[in-house]
């Protein structure tokens, strides 16, 4: 791997925790599967993987060990994976991105109450429908946002990408 590359992965990394960051405190508003998703069709696969597989871990140490931030170090770059392997299908029809989009964005919400069946299957049932009006929501949200955001976003990005 380059140094170009190493630096892309950590400049994605970073990306990725500050808009995590950012969208976290507001209810409904998840931006970070439309950044994954941005940067995947950018860039490669395996640097936008390695972007959302550092993101998580450094999310890991900063938010703490939980539950909820290992399950993100499996979805996130899982994503990533996603996204990559279906680029030149969302390139091509816009419309299918804007709703893998929001169809992970739900998914991101159900999928981080499954590790509580560990605990208990009825804990986790009871999680996942009290979960589901958000997630939802947060999925919707999430098409909106990709819907209004994704070609702006993908055309800023190729512009950096081609110098």
């Amino acid at each position: 791997m380059s140094v170009k590359q190493i630096a892309r992965i950590a400049i994605m990394a970073a990306m990725m925790a500050v808009v995590f960051t950012m969208f976290s405190q507001v209810l409904y508003l998840e931006a970070i599967t439309l950044t994954i998703a941005v940067l995947a069709l950018t860039f490669e696969r395996r640097e936008v993987f390695y972007g959302a597989l550092v993101f998580t871990l450094v999310n890991m140490l900063v938010q703490g060990v939980s539950i909820w931030t290992f399950a993100y170090c499996l979805i996130y770059p899982v994503y990533a994976l996603l996204f990559g392997s279906l680029k030149r299908v969302l390139r091509r029809h816009r419309w299918a991105a804007v709703a893998l989009v929001g169809l992970c964005s739900f998914a991101t919400g159900q999928l981080l109450d499954l590790p509580f069946i560990l605990f208990s299957p009825k804990l986790t049932l009871i999680y996942i429908v009290l979960g589901l009006k958000t997630s939802v929501i947060q999925g919707l949200v999430s098409a909106l946002e990709a819907l209004f955001l994704l070609d702006p976003l993908l055309d800023r990005l190729e512009k950096i990408e081609r110098k």
